[in-house]
């Protein structure tokens, strides 16, 4: 099985799920996209840690989907 360095969340994606990569630009701009698209995306790394977000989170937690 292969294993990703960096995986790609988006709450209110109910539909896409996460996205993963090993490269940690072309994530970085998949998750801009995102959450451009569905107000909040954030890339984690192996170990868990968010690296990057984009987006407003307390928008999500409001909604009470994070």
């Amino acid at each position: 099985m292969t294993k990703f360095q960096y995986t790609c969340e988006t709450p209110n994606d109910f539909v896409g799920g996460d996205v993963y990569s090993n490269d940690l630009e072309t994530i970085e701009n998949y998750c801009i996209e995102m959450g451009e698209e569905h107000g909040y995306s954030c890339v984690r790394d192996i170990d868990g840690e968010i690296v990057f977000d984009y987006g407003d989170i307390m928008d999500m937690v409001e909604q009470g989907i994070v």
